[in-house]
């Protein structure tokens, strides 16, 4: 995976480990880092005015095509860290969630590139132009 570059991140969402995400290593368990970056994607996509239920419901069903994740420092029991977000378009079709799991002090514990697709009726398509006005602030 690439190193994070300097574009600006959309958002940030505060997160604290909770013991029973730990490993008997007492390290969090390298599934739990989906997740987190699930959970700050999804409170991104509502902050910005994307709704899973209403789309699902106009039968558009956003799903994650591929995940890549680095692992780059454990996150501990009590540990504060925000996930920092930012989204890029792949050709016409994907959105890549670009995402970082950042300690207190800015160690980066993780990082992440999760890229997924529209599909309706179970075939991709792209991106209805209101939802990249949301996104991405242009159509």
């Amino acid at each position: 995976m690439r190193e994070t570059d300097d574009a600006p991140w959309a958002c940030s969402f505060p997160f604290e480990v909770r013991d029973y995400e730990l490993d008997l290593q007492g390290i969090v368990n390298n599934s739990v880092y989906l997740n987190y970056f699930e959970h700050a994607r999804h409170s991104y996509l509502r902050s910005v005015g994307v709704d899973y239920a209403e789309m699902h419901a106009a039968g558009l069903d956003p799903v994650v095509h591929r995940i890549e994740i680095d692992y780059l420092s454990s996150l501990r029991s009590r540990d504060r860290f925000e996930v920092r977000v930012r989204v890029e378009m792949k050709g016409r079709l994907r959105i890549v969630f670009v995402q970082e799991a950042v300690k207190e002090g800015g160690v980066v514990a993780s990082r992440a590139r999760v890229e997924t697709v529209i599909t309706k009726a179970g075939r991709p398509v792209a991106p209805d132009p209101s939802m990249v006005e949301r996104l991405f602030g242009e159509s």
